[in-house]
This record gives structure tokens, C-alpha cells and sequence, in this order.
């Protein structure tokens, strides 16, 4: 399995926006992706611009699949307008990806 981390800072007054639209993509990837076991979307409560996602993919090809998917390419647009800064990281999970609880 493949982790994405992104570490993504809205533009100040936008973080509602951001939060919104980047929820409302999470949920469309986990409905349309099989290969998308996890997408969460997290933000600091001490600097509301700053953003971290966790998303969990199957393998590579299960990323590929995500970056060239419609919604992925509809959504680059929406978000790139609302962001002042991103990072983004891809780690291997070397847990067992299962949920704890």
C-alpha cells in the first residue's frame, strides 16, 4: 500500500472554501476509486490555513488510476485557485492499514 501525505496551506480566507471543496473530493474519490482505501482531510485548529491529508492507496497503480481520473482533473483547477502553498509526500505503509477500533 501507498501513503500520500499533503501538506497544503489555503489562501487566508479561503480556508472554508478549501475545506468544502477538498472534503467533497475526498468522499468522490473514496465513491469512484476502488483502489482509494482512505482519504482524510485534517485541519490545524491554531493556524486554520494549514491543511493535512492522509490518503491510502491500494499500490501505484491505484494512484495513477486517481491522478488521471475526470474528477481529479476537474477538481486541479477549483483547488489550485484556493491554495497559497502545497507539499506533497508519498510514503509505503509498512502497518497493516487496518483500521485500530
Amino acid at each position: 500500500m501507498r501513503a500520500i501525505i499533503a501538506y497544503l496551506t489555503a489562501k487566508p480566507g479561503k480556508e472554508d472554501e478549501f475545506k468544502a471543496a477538498m472534503t467533497a473530493q475526498a468522499a468522490r474519490c473514496l465513491a469512484n476509486e476502488p483502489g482509494c482505501l482512505q482519504f482524510d482531510v485534517a485541519q490545524d485548529p491554531k493556524t486554520p490555513t494549514r491543511f493535512v491529508m492522509l490518503e491510502v492507496y491500494k499500490d501505484d497503480e491505484a494512484i495513477k488510476a486517481h491522478q488521471e481520473s475526470q474528477h481529479f482533473k476537474d477538481f486541479r483547477p477549483t483547488v489550485a485557485e484556493l491554495l497559497a502553498d502545497r507539499k506533497i509526500e508519498i510514503f509505503s505503509l509498512v502497518s497493516d492499514g487496518k483500521t485500530k477500533r
